[in-house]
């Protein structure tokens, strides 16, 4: 999947696709939200009673489920801008970023190279 021509993003689940491998967008997006499902449904990674502990590792899976989330954002605004203005959803795709932007970077969830796809786009709809 691409984020434009400086951004290649290679899927790698440690199951399936052990080594990172480029894949068409629809089927990049189509494992990731699996992934993120499978993490989710977790009880040892997301524990939903308080006798299981958070694993040691829980801000790390964290990081890198929204890591790999940020990168469908740059996805569609780079190769489908256009088709959002055009259909109305811009903004309230705009409204979605902004939150996820503002929740990642409060709590410093996302590293700040990743961000730099969409720097212009941010400097933009989100005023610190």
């Amino acid at each position: 999947m691409s984020g434009g021509t400086k951004y290649e993003y290679f899927w790698a689940d440690g199951k399936h696709y052990r080594k990172p491998t480029a894949l068409p967008a629809p089927k990049y997006i189509s494992l990731l939200m699996d992934w993120v499902e499978d993490q989710i449904n977790d009880d040892s990674v997301f524990p939903t009673t308080t006798d299981i502990p958070f694993p040691k590792n829980f801000l790390n899976r964290c990081k890198k489920i929204l890591a790999r989330l940020f990168r469908v954002f740059v996805h569609v605004y780079i190769h489908h801008y256009d088709k959002l203005v055009e259909t109305g959803a811009e903004p309230h795709v705009n409204a979605c970023y902004k939150h996820f932007y503002y929740f990642v970077r409060e709590f410093d969830l996302v590293r700040e190279q990743e961000f730099e796809p969409l720097e212009e786009l941010t400097k933009r709809i989100c005023k610190d």
